[in-house]
């Protein structure tokens, strides 16, 4: 691949990262010729672009043993466009530990939630203020599940590269139980389990934008990346 001006990395940058010259594919080619000619548009990482490059280079090789249709998958890639994670907020007690308050009898802590800001815990009003109850929902029937044998192994390189230490990854939505025996269907949610004192908000937060950029980029948007501290035990 030649280079191009207008990215906001340099040419050695890309050649360390493998982004330059032979092997790049013709799908991150194509997302480095849009970042290039419409800056702001979309912003990806190097590292997130490594992890595209290498999915779609595993995807055109015979000996892979999740290939599938590789030529549909590498010319049919969506372009994320203005895709980012909020900044890491500090949480209180109460957030961090009701949060998941109904999906089991013990249930996990929160970490980091990519869209917080925008979907607030809801405060307490009263002394006996109700705390709404959370259930998991399958992602059945969603945008996901036809791309999940692709985003999943990008989302992997993205936690390997920034050497974040994972009990498992998940895909659910949270349906919400309120007061008045309504209930309310959330987006879908990458569920990210970390084991504890491992992993920062600000880790999660990093981690998260390149995240919501790998789905958006394939036709994957409204989701919301949840991390929590939890180790998945194998009975």
């Amino acid at each position: 691949m030649e280079p191009l001006s207008g990215l906001p990395f340099t040419n050695e940058q890309l050649k360390e990262a493998g982004l330059l010259g032979e092997g790049v594919s013709e799908s991150v080619k194509q997302v480095l010729k849009t970042m290039a000619e419409h800056s702001g548009l979309i912003e990806l990482s190097l590292f997130t672009l490594q992890c595209l490059n290498s999915n779609y280079k595993s995807l055109s090789s015979p000996a892979s043993p999740t290939t599938g249709d590789a030529s549909t998958a590498s010319s049919t890639l969506p372009i994320a466009s203005n895709t980012t994670a909020v900044a890491p907020n500090g949480l209180s007690d109460q957030e961090r530990t009701t949060y998941y308050h109904g999906i089991s009898p013990d249930p996990p802590e929160l970490l980091y939630c990519s869209d917080f800001p925008d979907n607030p815990f809801p405060k307490p009003v009263g002394r006996f203020h109700h705390l709404p109850t959370e259930s998991v929902h399958g992602v059945f029937g969603t945008p996901l599940n036809p791309v999940w044998h692709t985003v999943h192994p990008q989302i992997c390189n993205v936690l390997k590269a920034r050497k974040i230490r994972y009990s498992s990854i998940n895909t659910v939505r949270f349906v919400t139980h309120s007061e008045d025996n309504t209930d309310s269907l959330g987006p879908i949610v990458i569920w990210i389990l970390v084991y504890p004192n491992t992993t920062t908000a600000k880790d999660a937060h990093d981690a998260s934008a390149d995240i919501l950029a790998i789905l958006e980029a394939n036709g994957v948007k409204g989701a919301v990346v949840e991390w929590c501290k939890a180790v998945v035990v194998r009975l």
